[in-house]
């Protein structure tokens, strides 16, 4: 990978123990919440309402059979900043010619299955039409139906941008 990479590129992407930014600090609180003493809260624990202020940054991930993830919800900020919704989309569709990618944010998706526990990671991100790396943090949270499986990952995402902060 040279210095301009081709469409979507990240570097410098580490997992961290606990997330920077107060936002997403917030979020972990209130899933913490939602848990009710289960490893994680359920799909329908989560109310949009309680999150508003969230929900631009947020997206979710369907977990399905056969080591697949799909993209089931993208926030607008995440549409706007990124240049294209992945509503509906698989992540091997989406990142299959990057093996890369792929593997580093299906690793993310797949420690959180195998912990229960929400993951948070920091690094550098390139979108195509941005002309520059930006600096993101992004937290992702289990969700269970069971309330032992992981079949969702909620996850959120920032993307630093020098003239308007972490929020956009």
């Amino acid at each position: 990978m040279g210095d301009m990479p081709d469409r979507f590129s990240i570097r410098d992407a580490e997992t961290v123990a606990a997330p920077e930014s107060a936002r997403l600090r917030a979020l972990m609180d209130y899933w913490r919440s939602r848990c009710a003493g289960r490893v994680a809260p359920r799909r329908s624990d989560i109310d949009p309402a309680d999150i508003r202020a969230h929900m631009p940054f947020l997206f979710l991930v369907d977990v399905l059979p056969g080591d697949q993830f799909r993209y089931r919800l993208m926030g607008t900020a995440l549409v706007e900043d990124t240049g294209r919704d992945i509503t509906g989309r698989l992540l091997s569709e989406l990142h299959g010619a990057n093996p890369d990618i792929m593997c580093r944010l299906k690793s993310r998706f797949d420690q959180v299955i195998a912990t229960r526990a929400p993951v948070f990671t920091r690094g550098q991100v390139y979108w195509l039409g941005e002309g520059e790396f930006r600096r993101f943090e992004c937290g992702y949270f289990p969700l269970s139906e069971d309330g032992r499986t992981v079949n969702m990952i909620l996850a959120e995402l920032f993307l630093f941008w020098p003239k308007r902060g972490p929020d956009r």
